[in-house]
């Protein structure tokens, strides 16, 4: 992801718009001295082939973008981990207080009586000391993306970096596809965002992804995860989103507009190589794993999205098959107040019959959700991970009706 000096972009009326690295001889040419650069400086220290890199960026026409390119480059390079020196420079700086207090003659004579008391050659001393500093580190590994490869990656991280400034996201997915659509509820979950999730009459899946600004304690995090979501749907063949971003403090200054519109779609043509999307949280592998040893008689399948009449879709976490019934989980953490009052609703009126709801301990506290009469019926607690009697109990509950 770009950091907010690195991103480019323009303003159109109240719409802002990336600069996007279009695939031109010279954009290619630019990326492939940057990969043969840092491929050829394994064994080198980092700081040393940045400033080596420096020529590359000014061949550059747009010279943000080739720092923005080499940015991605080097977060996915290898570093070697550099030994710690915390104790020697611990000992080297309380020789020091101790010597200043009858100072030598010269800096070189002070320098060389500290290295005694650590019995180092000045030399070694000088070197080592501050050996762990990130421009010192010893490259093992650069990445093997093709030229193209690198630009993609480039254009993805420009729209994720415009995106760390927003506060909400709205996305329609056109794709038909029931398992990535599946998928990208879920990622929404597990990245924590909250979402009003709906299917259109044209069957098309809209989300509105927000929350308030105190979601995740800063309102930045929670920008931070719409921006971590964009290469999961960026996965999709066609879907577009818009969001209203703060832009960078440098931008705003010079063109006095503070936020503006930002479109984006799978027109666009960002690509993404997610893996999230097949990702399993290990809280959900494990409590799987655990259930399936201690209930030997339940069976986990896929989850399938659940339909309310409103449109508004349930997007379980774990379906069970138990004695021929089907019962789908939603779990609801400290997060999720707001929608957990809202599902609470939908099972006072009977939409979901089969689904059991697990609340975080923190969250069931507040406004009374322990003895919300659907809650009593269909509700279970934990406190970290749910835990197989609650809910199995709960299950039972719900698998006998």
């Amino acid at each position: 992801m770009l950091t907010r000096d690195l991103l480019r972009m323009k303003l159109e009326g109240d719409r802002v718009v990336p600069l996007l690295l279009k695939p031109t001889p010279g954009n290619l040419r630019m990326a492939e001295d940057l990969l043969a650069h840092w491929r050829g400086g394994v064994g080198q220290r980092r700081g040393d082939l940045e400033d080596a890199a420096l020529p590359i960026h000014h061949r550059s026409r747009a010279q943000a973008a080739a720092r923005g390119v080499q940015k991605l480059i080097t977060d996915a390079c290898r570093f070697a981990d550099p030994a710690s020196t915390e104790v020697l420079r611990g000992a080297a700086l309380a020789a020091s207080a101790a010597l200043i207090i009858k100072p030598a003659a010269t800096s070189e004579d002070h320098r060389a009586a500290v290295a005694e008391q650590v019995n180092l050659h000045p030399d070694e001393l000088a070197e080592r000391l501050y050996a762990d500093l990130p421009h010192l580190a010893t490259l093992e590994a650069a990445p093997t993306w093709t030229p193209a490869q690198a630009l993609a990656r480039y254009d993805l991280a420009l729209c994720q970096g415009l995106l760390l400034g927003a506060r909400a996201l709205d996305v329609t997915v056109l794709d038909a596809d029931t398992g990535l659509r599946r998928r990208l509820l879920k990622a929404l979950r597990w990245r924590r965002l909250l979402a009003d999730v709906r299917l259109d009459a044209g069957d098309a899946l809209r989300l509105t992804i927000s929350g308030p600004a105190s979601v995740l304690d800063q309102a930045s995090r929670y920008g931070l995860q719409l921006a971590l979501f964009l290469p999961d749907l960026a996965t999709a063949a066609n879907w577009r989103a818009s969001a209203d971003i703060e832009l960078p403090r440098g931008k705003a200054q010079l063109t006095g507009v503070a936020r503006a519109r930002l479109d984006l779609s799978h027109e666009l043509g960002l690509r993404s190589e997610s893996a999230f999307l097949a990702h399993v949280p290990d809280e959900l592998r494990d409590l799987g794993a655990t259930l399936a040893a201690k209930l030997p008689g339940w069976r986990f399948v896929d989850a399938q999205l659940l339909p309310l009449p409103s449109g508004e879709l349930i997007v379980p976490d774990l379906q069970i098959e138990v004695d021929g019934a089907i019962v789908a989980v939603e779990l609801f953490h400290r997060w999720h107040g707001a929608a957990l009052r809202r599902r609470l609703d939908h099972l006072a009126q009977g939409l979901a019959p089969r689904l059991v709801i697990g609340v975080e301990r923190a969250l069931a506290k507040a406004d009374d959700v322990a003895t919300h009469p659907a809650f009593v019926r269909h509700g279970f607690v934990f406190s970290e991970i749910p835990v197989a009697r609650a809910l199995k109990e709960a299950v039972g509950r719900i698998a006998t009706r």
